[in-house]
């Protein structure tokens, strides 16, 4: 903390700190994207590489070879070895928990022995992460209400393995959901807002108090009506929000849609006719934290960039 704190005020050269490839993994691609930040109008780099089906499965490597191929030919696009990468939305699990404050220690215990109570999985098979959105004080104690990321350990680690075998550095990862709100909600926005990732086979809602993911959900989507689906995700995702009394500190909702532009127009179409939802649901700018849309356009067109959030929030979170 302490050395967070002065690096504030004496940042390290540009050398400790090197541009990162931001890169996010999904059954049927591997996405990257590569800009500097140290510039008013960065210079953006992209690269998209498709996966034979079975590859990866639902998140899951199956096919360690192939995907480092694929990060090879991303390795030899870019100048820059470092990698900050999204771990997919099917291997974490979003939750929140109340907690004790006795010291920071124990915090960090005391969400470890949350684990178990809330995701199913062991706490020897998961790695985890947690940030504090509230304290409050109870008679002489205080209570810390924190927001928990836990991830399937082993399959986490696979993509560390396929990362170095491919001649990438791993510096850091973020759960999937966190990188694409840290892309398509703009970092001065408060409120409460529903984050949208609409791909072809797979539906991502998450829901967002001030920045941070406090929920998310994910939905395989098969062939038929993709409105229709599409809907009755968000009611389920509408129902928990209910269920944990979320909805009733949220009056005003703001949706914010991404993913593949086909798929994400359908979600907006969908939104707008449901009778249960705001009206204030729009496709995102996935540059909203990189640069200014009205004065620099990026050459990558406003269709494909839809789909780049993840990796987008993940070079964004290599900076935080």
């Amino acid at each position: 903390m302490v050395l967070e704190t002065i690096a504030k005020y004496f940042p390290p050269p540009s050398f400790l700190k090197p541009t990162h490839i931001g890169i996010s993994f999904s059954d049927s691609n591997i996405k990257a994207v590569y800009f500097d930040r140290l510039f008013s109008k960065p210079r953006i780099e992209s690269i998209v590489v498709s996966l034979e089906k079975g590859v990866i499965v639902e998140g899951r490597i199956s096919n360690a070879e192939s995907v480092v191929k694929a990060l090879s030919t991303i390795r030899q696009k870019f100048a820059s070895p470092f990698v900050f990468f999204t771990i997919p939305d099917e291997l974490t699990y979003v939750f929140s928990v109340s907690i004790p404050v006795i010291s920071p220690h124990n915090i960090t215990e005391s969400v470890a022995f949350s684990i178990e109570e809330n995701v199913p999985l062991l706490l020897s098979d998961t790695i985890f992460d947690f940030k504090p959105i509230k304290i409050v004080q109870s008679n002489s104690e205080y209570k810390a209400t924190v927001v928990v990321a836990a991830c399937v350990k082993k399959e986490v680690e696979k993509f560390v393995d396929v990362i170095h075998r491919s001649g990438l550095e791993v510096v850091g990862c973020i759960h999937e959901s966190q990188a694409i709100a840290l892309s398509v909600v703009p970092k001065d926005f408060k409120g409460t807002v529903h984050v949208v990732h609409a791909r072809k086979n797979r539906i991502g809602i998450y829901l967002l108090k001030d920045n941070v993911v406090l929920f998310s959900t994910i939905r395989s989507v098969l062939e038929g009506d993709y409105k229709k689906q599409f809907l009755d995700e968000y009611e389920k995702f509408l129902e928990y929000c209910s269920k944990y009394n979320i909805s009733e500190e949220m009056p005003k909702v703001s949706i914010f849609v991404c993913g593949d532009f086909e798929y994400g127009k359908s979600a907006i179409e969908s939104l707008l006719d449901y009778k249960g939802s705001t009206k204030d649901a729009k496709l995102s700018n996935v540059w909203s934290n990189v640069l200014e849309i009205e004065r620099d356009t990026p050459e990558i067109s406003y269709e494909d960039s839809l789909a780049l959030a993840g990796p987008i929030g993940a070079v964004l979170a290599s900076t935080l």
